[in-house]
């Protein structure tokens, strides 16, 4: 042990070169430490860092370009280190340069590094710290030489993970933003205080911290002042991170937070620092900090390497914490986490190593704790953990992880009195700790948070049985369970649906494709061709061993679909069902969903998996038409919420235990992919509608209110009528490829654009059916004789653009009026093809006028409710007031366009033309209102004249 640093007569510039002497000789311990846990191309890869951040050369790792900023002060590269870089350059040569400035402040490595916790697998946290004045530009190189340098790391099986620092933006608070790996505003002391206690100096400028004697902590600021004021160290050695001098409450609760959401991952890491952390805000405000104690110990003389492990001082204060509030449980886990953490084995005989000083820590440890071999073999197997011991250990974590997370939050919530943490980033822990541990119905949870690295099961049993509530679900049994032993035995989950219960076994890796599963009763509905068609599709869609962490900027966005997969009538053959009660089969009428002479539906079940954004899988269960239609809207919400820019993810569907199974799906998958391509913006977006026939009832669905919906329509006349409601904007209307297919009205609507009107019509067997597609979308359908073309044209042509000049004409004087006079309305004529598919073909209307013995007919209103507004009909010159006429009016106007007529015949009238004006006039008034207003008073016309029929 070496002498102390005696303070009694102040420190002096001797005292401070010994403080500095011993931390490096610290810092050189714990990279010797390093060493021995790594390979050798590992240890090259450490070994080289700093070289690489000092200079800029082509055929080296993490070459950006000549212009990315290099140079750390102090540093000159070994021998050893020149040879290294010449084994992987034979071209390289260095030459030591004269630089007037240094744009690497300095390299650390932190985190468990170097203590008893390193293992092989442990992540490399690098701090690169550069000077301030950098611009945006050399920024951007030096993030991505650190990007290319976490490429070799990992070519090497090191995960290298690279912050880059501004000192002075972190001191002040302005932090990196949170993501997967940088905690950002979250918890900045508790961040500080790990790295004076785990920080490991590569090379570069020393922190300030160091020179700073223990009893001045609370006099930081003013003591590192007087140090630089005096000339005892030169500012352009060391680097000041900040103080520990106070802490806001509120990094309590981030702390929380944020510890939480890495002990998703990392359980066993995260648990030791959330006691910590605990320790700590018990201390408040007077905390005793663990990188204190290193401090003093390193003041006094006393830097034992094995004394100052970072994870070993943590432990012993978490033992301390922990012991005063005596949770025995909680030490257990404690000390479990320390011991799964080493990666240490002491059940187990190891070759005596010259330094082995982990096991010797750890052994002395365990004695102390009264650990017995049988425990120790036990935990030394935890990789062969089976399912129900890891289910069990899950369990313990998650609840003292939840435990240790509600003192934190209550602790802060009664002293916080300011907001230190962005608000935004607490969002975003919450939702990532949702997703994880929430437990709702039909989602699929992680049972094996890194506990164990092999689930899988030789043989399972699977029950098919009746519940209480007289429904039946499916249980799963580990090993070989029969009917009357599943009585007496617990299983191991429940579910709804076999999808969901085969899901959680494949995504926690229960099961394989070489598990043997045994189905029960022997009457089961599902046979084992579609039971292991079901797992192969699974292992298709989630690979095993195929893991994506979620990026910290989708939980920014509402959760959105990233795959839907449907299985359909698992252990169901709908075809059967139909020919036991009799309906016929025999049919041209192929379509799934109205299929047959009975228009039967053949999809009876659907089990829907959806994988999210925000990294869940969920499950759902739907019967019958009803459930098909509830799943195809939750498809919709779960596909186009979030990124609008993101292209929604198309849906697949399989069907495994019908001879039209194949048909089915198909069916299905191009149902759902179409009203999502509907719906979508590279379709016709959210104000579209979508129709489609199931069995013999059509089902309109749409976005309203904020959500997907739909709503049955009864027959066709219902369908015509639902169309021609008017809209308050553009809502087009798709029509599904294999419904209303002996109507011209998929053929109309695939015409509808916004802002036009559209004529459609045809004639035969003595009737013209004429459709108008308005500029909102709605459809006006009016069947009337068969009339001549020519004639259908103009007259339907003139009504339209008197209307729409009327409605120019109404118009305020600040809108422009000119777009109504040049949307000339569209004609098309319908006929059928070779196909018999409806085709619309465009039509000109003629150019030359109505005969001069055409009788015009117009209306002049004030408004469309002739019950309460009066009115004026005009044939020719002649007019008919309805104050004059009340109840008579139609019958005196049909007589005299009788009169009018040679030979007085009795053909249908028609209007030409109306003229509203006053409350709810014309220009707020949409086509499609109007024609139905047309018709009403010609139907009211047309029934006087038969009236006067002979």
């Amino acid at each position: 042990m070496a002498e102390a640093v005696s303070l009694k007569d102040g420190i002096g510039r001797q005292d401070l070169r010994t403080v500095r002497r011993r931390f490096l000789g610290l810092h050189r311990e714990r990279l010797r430490v390093i060493a021995r846990e790594l390979t050798p191309n590992q240890r090259a890869f450490v070994d080289l860092l700093p070289l690489l951040f000092h200079i800029n050369h082509p055929t080296l790792p993490g070459f950006a370009g000549s212009d990315t900023p290099i140079g750390i002060p102090d540093y000159t590269p070994t021998q050893a280190v020149l040879r290294l870089a010449r084994k992987l350059s034979r071209s390289f040569e260095y030459k030591k340069r004269a630089r007037r400035r240094f744009y690497i402040q300095a390299l650390y490595l932190m985190g468990s590094i170097g203590s008893i916790a390193h293992t092989s697998g442990s992540d490399f946290d690098i701090w690169l710290c550069h000077d301030p004045e950098l611009d945006s530009t050399e920024r951007e190189l030096l993030r991505l030489k650190a990007r290319k340098l976490e490429a070799w790391g990992k070519e090497l099986n090191l995960e290298v993970h690279f912050f880059i620092m501004e000192v002075d933006a972190f001191r002040n608070g302005k932090l990196d933003a949170l993501s997967h790996e940088s905690s950002g505003t979250t918890q900045p002391h508790l961040l500080l205080e790990e790295f004076y206690r785990t920080g490991v100096l590569l090379a570069g400028r020393y922190p300030v911290w160091w020179m700073v004697p223990p009893e001045e902590e609370g006099n930081y600021t003013q003591y590192v002042e007087m140090l630089f004021h005096k000339r005892f160290i030169d500012p352009l050695d060391c680097l000041d991170f900040g103080s520990l001098e106070s802490i806001p409450v509120e990094e309590f609760l981030g702390a929380a937070h944020w510890q939480l959401f890495k002990g998703i991952e990392s359980p066993y890491k995260t648990i030791l620092k959330l006691f910590l952390t605990e320790a700590y805000a018990r201390d408040y405000p007077d905390i005793r900090w663990l990188c204190q104690e290193t401090k003093r110990a390193i003041y006094d003389g006393d830097f034992d390497l094995r004394k100052l492990d970072p994870y070993v001082l943590m432990y012993q204060r978490v033992e301390q914490y922990l012991q005063g509030r005596n949770e025995k449980d909680r030490l257990e886990l404690a000390r479990r986490c320390l011991y799964f953490k080493s990666e240490q084995t002491l059940s187990q005989d190891q070759p005596q190593l010259r330094d082995d000083w982990k096991r010797e820590v750890l052994e002395v440890l365990t004695r102390g704790w009264g650990w017995r071999r049988g425990e120790l073999v036990n935990l030394d197997s935890r990789q062969n953990w089976k399912i129900d011991q890891v289910m069990d250990e899950r369990n313990s974590l998650v609840r003292e992880l939840s435990y240790s997370y509600r003192l934190l939050t209550d602790f802060a919530r009664e002293y916080a009195s300011t907001d230190a943490i962005d608000p935004e980033e607490l969002s975003l822990l919450g939702r990532k700790l949702y997703t994880a541990l929430e437990k709702r119905p039909g989602k699929i949870d992680s049972i094996n948070p890194g506990i164990t690295r092999n689930l899988y099961e030789e043989r399972v049993s699977l029950h098919y049985t009746r519940t209480r509530g007289d429904q039946y679900a499916w249980f799963l049994y580990l090993g070989e369970v029969n009917e009357s032993a599943a009585r007496v035995t617990s299983p191991l989950k429940t579910a709804a649906c076999l999808s969901e219960i085969l899901a959680w076994c494949h995504l926690n890796r229960l099961i394989n494709l070489n598990t043997i599963i045994t189905l029960y009763p022997k009457e089961n509905p599902i046979r084992q061709e579609e039971l292991f068609a079901i797992l192969g599709t699974l292992n298709n869609l989630y690979p095993p061993h195929e893991t994506h962490p979620v990026p910290m900027a989708q939980l920014k966005q509402p959760p959105r679909a990233l795959s839907c997969t449907l299985f359909l009538n698992t252990g169901i053959d709908p075809m059967a069902h139909l020919a036991k009660v009799g309906k016929q089969l025999t049919t041209e009428r192929s379509d799934p969903l109205s299929f047959g002479s009975a228009h039967s539906s053949l999809v009876e079940t659907i089990e829907q998996l959806i994988t999210t954004s925000w990294g869940e899988t969920l499950v759902t269960y739907h019967q019958g038409t009803r459930g098909l239609l509830e799943s195809l809207c939750l498809y919709l919400r779960m596909g186009l919420q979030g990124d609008v820019g993101q292209h929604p993810a198309s849906a697949t569907a399989h069907c495994f235990n019908s001879v039209r199974g194949g048909s089915t799906a198909r069916r299905v998958e191009k149902l759902f992919n179409d009203v999502m391509h509907c719906f979508s913006e590279s379709g016709t977006g959210l104000n579209s509608r979508y129709l489609q026939q199931i069995e013999d009832d059509f089902y309109l669905i749409h976005y309203q209110n904020d959500k997907f919906s739909y709503f049955p329509i009864t027959g066709d006349q219902e369908v015509l009528d639902i169309l021609s409601e008017p809209q308050r904007s553009f809502r087009p209307t798709t029509i599904d490829s294999l419904s209303l297919a002996s109507t011209p009205l998929p053929c109309i609507l695939r015409h509808n654009r916004a802002g036009a009107i559209q004529v459609f019509y045809s004639t035969q067997k003595g009737q013209t059916e004429l459709y108008i597609l308005d500029e909102h979308g709605a459809l006006f359908h009016q069947q009337m004789q068969e009339a001549d073309e020519h004639y259908l044209l103009v007259q339907q042509q003139r009504f339209l653009k008197g209307m729409l000049l009327l409605r120019s004409l109404s118009l305020p004087s600040d809108q422009p009026s000119h777009r109504y006079l040049l949307d000339a309305p569209e004609f098309y004529h319908l006929s059928r093809n070779r196909n018999g598919d409806y085709v619309a073909e465009p039509r000109t209307p003629p150019r030359h006028r109505l005969p001069d013995s055409y009788m015009e007919l117009r209306l002049i209103s004030e408004g469309l409710d002739l019950n309460q507004s009066p009115h004026l009909l005009v044939c020719g010159d002649r007019e008919f007031s309805s104050l004059e006429y009340g109840p008579e009016l139609y019958g005196t106007v049909a007589q005299h366009l009788l009169d009018q007529r040679i030979g007085h015949k009795a053909y249908p009238i028609y209007l030409t033309s109306l003229e509203i004006s006053g409350i709810g006039s014309e220009e707020s008034a949409t086509t499609i209102q109007l024609l139905k207003f047309k018709k009403r008073l010609e139907g009211r016309l047309n029934q006087a004249l038969i009236k006067l029929k002979p």
